[in-house]
């Protein structure tokens, strides 16, 4: 069973959303651009707008993006698909999927355009082990360590490997400010997410939580893939009590998949809102009443 009580995140309302609209942006804590001098981000795909948007806030930081996927080849494909799509989308008429399609044609120059300097990518798998093709996450900090940085913010996707890898960060804590992970079938990897959950809340805050709405509910009701935002708890000087916030929080986070309502969470027992909202089918999620009803069951 998942711990949804764990994740309740901390009154903090200094954040700001960087990256693409829709997938592929991330809430992040704003001092992150003063405070880190290194980004590393496993998982980019075809989308380094995160990365980019983290570069315009920090010219000066140490980039490396690790993703074993991409391939000229795969860049070639994805051209040629997004031309195709931005002509279908143009013709229905779809603008925010045009957008996107149209984009998509010219990655090709933005990989060349991006990834140089102090910006590098490394076609590189983040495992468990280093061999070949992988490579571990405490092997990858070393390697940003010894360009220079020295203050790291960690971005991570990468489709259930979390649970494998996420246990290095124990070892380099002292030189993470934060963390935005995404979080893959939490149902199915319930007691390695509550634990990684668990040891992470030793040394961070949860201040950001946001459920991507291209992953089912759960058995429970509970959105099955969670992108969470941590921030070092030697960053907060102030005392912390728990959000009162619903999730997501307008104006800042943006759902996953356009064609689809954003799943709603609530970190507070409300009753009448769940069943009101029930009644009025919108994906909503309240943790605490969810957790009495499958204690009743």
């Amino acid at each position: 069973m998942i711990n949804t009580k764990a994740l309740r995140p901390i009154e903090y309302i200094d954040l700001i959303r960087i990256g693409r609209p829709n997938d592929g942006g991330y809430v992040v804590p704003r001092k992150i651009f003063s405070l880190c001098d290194g980004l590393l981000s496993y998982g980019i795909n075809k989308d380094w707008s995160f990365e980019r948007a983290f570069w315009n806030k920090n010219p000066d930081a140490f980039i490396h993006c690790y993703d074993h996927s991409v391939t000229f080849l795969s860049l070639i494909l994805f051209t040629i698909k997004s031309f195709f799509q931005s002509i279908i989308y143009l013709v229905l008429l779809d603008i925010k999927r045009f957008k996107k399609a149209f984009f998509g044609f010219f990655v090709i120059p933005n990989y060349f355009i991006f990834f140089r300097d102090k910006r590098s990518y490394f076609k590189k798998k983040i495992s468990n082990y280093n061999k070949e093709n992988n490579i571990t996450v405490e092997k990858s900090i070393d390697k940003i360590l010894k360009c220079g940085a020295k203050n790291i913010f960690l971005k991570m996707d990468i489709e259930t490997s979390e649970y494998e890898v996420v246990h290095d960060i124990f070892n380099s804590k002292k030189n993470i400010v934060g963390l935005a992970i995404e979080f893959h079938k939490i149902d199915d990897y319930s007691v390695d997410f509550n634990l990684i959950i668990k040891k992470l809340k030793n040394f961070f805050f949860i201040v950001h939580v946001h459920a991507n709405n291209y992953g089912k509910l759960t058995e429970s009701g509970f959105p099955s893939i969670l992108e969470i935002t941590f921030l070092n708890k030697k960053f907060i000087k102030t005392p912390v009590k728990l959000s009162t916030r619903k999730y997501p929080v307008e104006g800042l986070d943006q759902a996953n998949r356009i064609s689809k309502k954003d799943y709603i969470i609530k970190f507070w027992n409300n009753i009448y809102n769940f069943f009101l909202n029930l009644a009025t089918g919108a994906p909503i999620i309240s943790l605490y009443f969810a957790t009495v009803l499958l204690a009743i069951g």
